[in-house]
């Protein structure tokens, strides 16, 4: 005879029994339950059935009690499938203080968690165990369904109009004390027109190579981390940790990034490194050099991540050098970059964070008098608009035009869902220290010199 274990499905009947005893003997019990309990939370089907009909009559506003519950599961035809009244009258008889029906709830919620956790384990190993599972999907399955689990465990499904009411109320006193919905840019005008970068938004900043797209989504990700104190990732598939902890050092001091990489670094400026080395160490920002090749594996990694702690944002250099999951591997370029801002989006939305995706632009615009960037010029995929809640173009006139002003630069609002489109915010490329600064009040390119300047070939 072989030793195998026995499983038991995760039920407590008598804690079950306790509650519907206490809801049918105390109404009032139901307010402290409510909230807390589904029909699907009971393990033995006559109590999820029991439960349902208590639901419906107090949404009737009629008195819970045997006779009413009885009736309902009668008009549903369900009354001989619980046992009959015989069966409501049972619970009564069972009752023992209703006192006790707030850990009552909490034992049936915690059994029904540990059921769709076995439910969940044999759905993750069907998929693993069938001919054509892949290691990369069955995984990203596990990881999902997983995450849903932990989500589901603090999540209410319903929420009253009072609960609702004073929730918005909380969160408007929280704009009107900041003035920003979302976390601060370091751009204020910037952040005046957005409200800020918001959870669940994926924004696209994109541009042409050398407009410094790199340089501003690694400002983006230290100012979010530095004002809110929330953990930042940033994910590379572009640079490595040291160059990126370069031009963080760099634009810390507003020193130039070509010296410091050859470690010309004068006397005077000793002190100011090391506190700009201690500011940046105290700063939240997590770097991925390394990321995963595929948009599965970096929700994946962000799940992980978000485990640890909080995230204030999502950083990601850039969008066209990921990869789509292996079945898009067969379909065309465009097709998986739809997968991957497909992926993004959805990973915002789950994280409740704003995913801030870096892009290419298409090299077209090249051709065109005007080379200020459209939405047309996204590179690959036309989704990457349909699924960004806000599109960025950074625009630097003096990469095509040398009589403009060197440092001019543009971050022009192409899309936004909630909020004015088409709108430039003015900066200041400062290209020895790759870094770009708000724009002084009033200013403007057109007072730009309109003597010939030397080509900068500082376009990080």
């Amino acid at each position: 005879m072989t030793n195998q274990k026995v499983l038991f499905t995760p039920v407590d009947a008598d804690a079950e029994a306790q509650i519907l005893a206490a809801l049918l003997t105390s109404p009032a019990t139901f307010s402290d339950v409510a909230d807390l309990l589904t029909p699907d939370d009971f393990g033995v089907p006559a109590n999820a059935m029991v439960y349902e009909a208590i639901i419906t009559v107090d949404a009737a506003a009629k008195p819970v009690d045997v006779i009413t519950v009885a009736d309902e599961l009668r008009r549903r035809k369900l009354l001989t499938k619980v046992g009959g009244t015989g069966y409501l009258h049972e619970l009564v008889e069972r009752m023992d203080v209703s006192a006790n029906a707030g850990a009552h709830a909490d034992i049936i919620k915690s059994k029904s968690l540990l059921r769709r956790l076995v439910d969940t384990g044999r759905e993750i190993a069907a998929t693993a165990l069938a001919p054509e599972a892949d290691a990369a999907d069955s995984l990203e399955l596990a990881e999902t369904k997983v995450f849903e689990l932990g989500e589901a465990r603090t999540r209410s499904t319903f929420v009253a109009m009072p609960e609702a009411v004073n929730a918005t109320l909380g969160e408007l006193a929280k704009v009107r004390s900041k003035l920003l919905l979302g976390h601060p840019t370091g751009f204020a005008e910037l952040d005046a027109l957005t409200g800020g970068f918001q959870g669940g938004q994926l924004i696209t900043l994109a541009a042409r190579p050398g407009m410094g797209k790199s340089a501003l989504g690694l400002q983006f990700a230290t100012h979010i981390a530095a004002t809110t104190g929330l953990m930042v990732p940033f994910i590379s598939y572009e640079m490595s940790m040291p160059e990126l902890t370069m031009r963080m050092f760099a634009a810390q001091l507003g020193y130039d990034l070509h010296k410091l990489r050859q470690g010309d670094i004068p006397p005077g400026l000793e002190h100011d490194l090391a506190l700009a080395a201690q500011a940046l160490a105290e700063l939240p920002v997590v770097i991925d050099d390394n990321p995963p090749p595929t948009i599965s594996g970096v929700r994946s990694a962000m799940r992980r991540l978000a485990r640890r702690g909080q995230l204030g944002a999502i950083v990601i250099d850039y969008l066209q050098l990921m990869e789509g999951d292996r079945r898009f591997k067969d379909l065309n370029r465009t097709q998986e970059v739809s997968d991957i801002s497909r992926g993004l989006k959805r990973l915002a939305s789950e994280l409740n964070v704003p995913v801030i995706a870096l892009s290419q632009l298409n090299r077209q615009l090249e051709s065109r008098p005007n080379k200020r960037p459209m939405l047309s010029d996204l590179r690959e995929s036309g989704s990457i608009e349909q699924d960004s809640s806000l599109v960025l173009f950074l625009y630097r006139d003096y990469v095509y035009n040398t009589l403009a002003d060197p440092k001019a630069a543009e971050i022009l609002i192409a899309k936004q869902r909630n909020g004015p489109s088409m709108v430039s915010v003015f900066a200041k490329w400062d290209g020895a220290s790759a870094r770009y600064l708000p724009a002084p009040p009033g200013y403007s390119p057109s007072a730009a010199p309109s003597t010939q300047a030397v080509a900068s070939t500082n376009g990080f």
